[in-house]
């Protein structure tokens, strides 16, 4: 008699754990999974409860408190609808004791909206989760230390050497960087002069082809200063034709009193409305290309007629 009611409760068991699973509730099917199989202690387990139902139900979940989850701590959940008629309920876990270990129920609420009334349903994954320790439990005597390796060092007899070449290496790129600027500073002066002596023979061809002197006379301005600025390192842009004129007189500058005079006489092209003849623009251009090409010599700016302004000179 003990015997029969033994094999009825393992078949009444037997039944609960496959039905558990696949519950089928008010027109709702209910199963459930996890994952991994095995873990260690402070790994994380994934739990999934599916749920198939009609399109007027709502589903709901629920799970124990905190105290009936051990040695269980939730992590996370999160609830989706996958498909229609299909939501799913994902939960993660961190467990914290070894051996087999039963997953924690999923309480499943399923509401029919049109009917109303509801059903519930527990739902727990089949199976047993395997937690294994951190450490090998196995172990029953100390193991022999492994002597320290000693790091690859290299030869410390090549440090002086490797840290002369370096320096050597040093100085000479200092050393080139230093004569390749001189030679650029040797070059750069005469490189100006070219350039301006450049744009005047493009107005002589400009003139050629009626451009108008008083455009050219201002053109001529704007390249005298610019060889002033670059050259010489006079703000000439920036300073009225007085003002360069100071600047001149207390520089070493090639022809600055023909420098000056032109640029007085461009200021009465622009600013006092002077009307030049063609002839006497060639004359200037001229006048230009000479002071470009002659050598330093000193002037006195009191020599050059100024020219009254109205304002500074621009760019």
């Amino acid at each position: 008699m003990k015997r029969r009611s033994e094999y009825g409760k393992g078949l009444l068991l037997s039944f609960l754990l496959w039905a558990v699973p696949h519950a089928a509730a008010a027109g709702a099917e209910v199963s459930a999974a996890f994952s991994p199989a095995r873990a260690t202690v402070g790994d994380r387990v994934t739990v999934s409860v599916t749920v198939d139902h009609a399109p007027r139900r709502v589903v709901t979940f629920a799970l124990p408190d905190s105290s009936a989850l051990m040695p269980f701590v939730l992590v996370g959940t999160e609830v989706a609808e996958r498909d229609e008629g299909r939501t799913v309920f994902t939960g993660e876990f961190g467990v914290f004791d070894t051996g087999k270990q039963a997953l924690p129920e999923v309480l499943v609420t399923v509401r029919d909206t049109v009917a109303g009334g509801e059903t519930v349903v527990r739902a727990a994954p089949e199976g047993m989760l395997t937690v294994e320790a951190l450490t090998d439990s196995t172990v029953t005597e100390l193991m022999p230390i492994k002597p320290v390796k000693e790091p690859f060092r290299p030869s410390v007899g090549l440090l002086p050497i490797v840290i002369t070449a370096l320096a050597a290496a040093l100085l000479l790129l200092v050393f080139l960087l230093s004569r390749k600027g001189k030679r650029a500073a040797g070059k750069r002066p005469a490189q100006h002069a070219k350039d301006a002596l450049r744009e005047i023979r493009r107005l002589e061809k400009g003139l050629e082809k009626e451009l108008p002197p008083g455009e050219c006379y201002e053109r001529l301005s704007l390249l005298l200063r610019r060889y002033l600025e670059r050259r010489h390192g006079i703000r000439a842009f920036e300073e009225v034709t007085s003002e360069i004129g100071r600047e001149l007189s207390m520089r070493s500058v090639p022809s600055a009193e023909t420098l000056l005079e032109l640029l007085a006489e461009a200021d009465l092209v622009k600013f006092a409305e002077g009307r030049p003849a063609v002839e006497e623009c060639r004359r200037s251009l001229r006048r230009a290309g000479e002071a470009l090409k002659a050598g330093p010599g000193d002037f006195d700016p009191d020599k050059v007629g100024t020219t009254k302004r109205s304002g500074r000179a621009t760019k």
